[in-house]
């Protein structure tokens, strides 16, 4: 058979081939750790003309056919037939590595990786994928000899130090990460890879200003890192540090004005610091950037309905579902920004457009749940929510839901049964024990409220609303006066300014005989809280005490306009007549006689 020389075109396609290797990408970026991105072999160096025969090429030619169509079986049965007959190019046996490898043949990958190597000892492309495979058998040791000799090689080219520094990091052995990136920027420092792979390990490590220092560095040399930027915005929030974070992101956003990214994280991190009308304006840029993306919309309607702004919150929310109709998250909210608008019937019909399309929806239940149960269609509202507890049996918080509806409804033997239920799931739920005192202090079970309200607060100290309930169910009773005296002022040490609280206060002072001071603190819960009848009920009785009855009458009178529930209007009224009548009498006027 006569020999021939391998033909100029299938030289190329070896070499191109041949530098596809296993470990992919290249040193120019790298989100999951150091050398994500960053192990990609060299090229395979060009060998000399070798003599191979026409069936050597023939072989080589069909194993690409092959392998292009996903039949590597074939493949590398092909591309054998061509090293037989043509066993001394590199290339070959680093093609057959990698094919081999994606077989699932891994000793035998290895075995002509080796051979590559054995052929050209001085080929980096050989060392790495021979290393990469070594790395997929955790056969650690060995990789890094591989890939030190490849530094040994060529200790400017940083592909080996990123990949070895990968290994490392994978292995969270983060100073041997360290000190190998340590000598790719001594000898390659405006490489700002390598800054922001040492930023990276400081992150890990957290060792929280090198990470600082080496981010910036980074982006100094390159703002188009956009894993730098990210993850200096990432550090400095963490490090509470949320003015820098924000300067971050804007020089990030005018590095690199297509990503839209950076955008999306100052408008977040503005939300987070309270700064409603600055995050508006970041992501209304993002709307006038990606007008077509219903996620853009919908963020930009959560930030107007933090601001209470109904109507445009709306506006937003269905413009991300004119873009993406069955996007269920956009009607949520588009559904919750009608309960709070107090658009009863457009909110109802969002939210059974979601139970249409996702039957077994429980949030959706939920809110059709406290729909019904502000209409005081108490009965509908505990059936949505026993179906949300049969979809989801096992989350207290709905038998929180359920037991509030019946206490509402006045069932309170079934919204004890109901919150009982919910506390044999999770004791330490705060909110299921608030409930049940509520509703045992409703069924003048006194004791079991005071247990219900001290378990509370042993599970949670600080819970304002349940030491206020135990010292005002005291001192309406007119018993442990002092004791409520001091559960009522933990309470307002927690929350100073409740108007509520202030009254509960008050009403101890009243009990207590001390009723200047209770008056005193009965007008300021009155300032704050001007639409409770009970606290003008309240503020009337201690004008009384302190001899004031024509501000006892005001008050009582400012009682029954506020009290649209009727929920004190014939005990003040009854108090109104006689204070009336009494100051008849002391004027020296008899009061008329009702009527027979």
């Amino acid at each position: 058979m006569t020999s021939t020389r391998w033909p100029a075109a299938l030289a190329a396609i070896v070499l191109l081939l041949g530098g596809a290797s296993l470990v992919s990408g290249c040193a120019a970026g790298a989100p999951r750790g150091p050398g994500a991105g960053a192990e990609a072999a060299a090229p395979v160096p060009r060998a000399r003309p070798v003599d191979a025969s026409a069936e050597a090429y023939y072989h080589f030619a069909a194993a690409q056919l092959h392998a292009r169509a996903g039949r590597f079986p074939e493949a590398i049965a092909e591309l054998r037939q061509a090293i037989q007959r043509d066993p001394k190019t590199a290339a070959l046996w680093v093609q057959l590595a990698q094919w081999l490898a994606r077989a699932n043949a891994p000793a035998e990958a290895i075995e002509a990786a080796q051979k590559a190597v054995e052929l050209a000892p001085d080929s980096q492309a050989t060392h790495l994928t021979l290393a990469d495979l070594f790395r997929r058998q955790r056969k650690f040791a060995e990789a890094e000899a591989e890939l030190e000799k490849v530094i040994a090689l060529s200790p400017q080219t940083p592909d080996a130090y990123l990949a070895l520094a990968q290994q490392h990091f994978e292995q969270k052995a983060y100073d041997k990460a360290r000190a190998v990136l340590l000598r790719l920027v001594a000898g390659r420092p405006g490489l700002a890879q390598g800054h922001y792979l040492l930023g990276r390990i400081g992150i890990e490590t957290e060792a929280w200003d090198e990470a600082i220092a080496r981010l910036k560095r980074a982006t100094e040399l390159d703002p188009d890192q956009d894993g730098a930027w990210t993850a200096l915005g990432f550090v400095l929030e963490n490090q509470k540090r949320p003015e820098e974070a924000a300067q971050a992101y804007r020089q990030a956003i005018t590095a690199n004005p297509g990503n839209l990214s950076f955008v999306e994280r100052l408008g977040d991190l503005l939300l987070r610091l309270g700064r409603l009308k600055e995050a508006e304006q970041e992501i209304e840029t993002l709307t006038g950037a990606a007008p077509r993306d219903p996620r853009v919309w919908i963020k930009l309607g959560a930030i107007q309905y933090e601001q209470k702004e109904w109507e445009r919150a709306a506006a937003a929310f269905r413009r991300a579902l004119a873009l993406e109709p069955g996007n269920l998250r956009a009607r949520y909210f588009l559904a919750t920004t009608f309960i709070e608008a107090s658009k009863d019937a457009e909110a109802q019909t969002e939210l059974e457009r979601i139970l249409s399309a996702d039957p077994r929806s429980v949030d959706a239940r939920v809110q059709l749940g406290f729909l019904h149960s502000r209409a005081k269609r108490y009965q509908e509202a505990a059936a949505i929510l026993r179906e949300a507890i049969n979809i989801e049996p096992k989350r207290p918080e709905l038998f929180l839901y359920l037991g509030t509806a019946l206490y509402r409804a006045s069932e309170y033997d079934r919204s004890v049964a109901v919150l009982q239920e919910g506390l044999s799931l999770d004791d330490k739920h705060r909110d299921l024990h608030f409930q049940l005192g509520v509703v045992r202090e409703k069924q003048q079970r006194f004791e079991d409220a005071i247990g219900a309200f001290r378990r509370v607060i042993a599970i949670d100290p600080k819970h304002a609303e349940a030491y206020n309930y135990l010292g005002y169910m005291y001192a309406e009773r007119g018993i442990n006066l002092g004791e409520a005296v001091d559960l009522i002022q933990q309470a307002l040490a927690l929350d100073p300014e409740n108007g509520y609280f202030i009254d509960s206060l008050g009403w101890a002072y009243y009990q207590q005989g001390k009723y200047p001071e209770a008056l005193r603190e009965l007008q300021r819960a009155a300032d704050r809280a001007k639409e409770d009848p009970e606290i003008f009920d309240h503020l009337g009785d201690a004008y009384l005490k302190n001899g004031q009855i024509e501000e006892a009458i005001s008050a009582w009178e400012r009682a029954l306009q506020v009290d649209k529930e009727n929920r004190t209007s014939e005990s003040v009224k009854k108090k109104l007549q006689e204070a009336r009548e009494k100051q008849l009498r002391a004027k020296g006027d008899a009061p008329k006689s009702a009527p027979k």
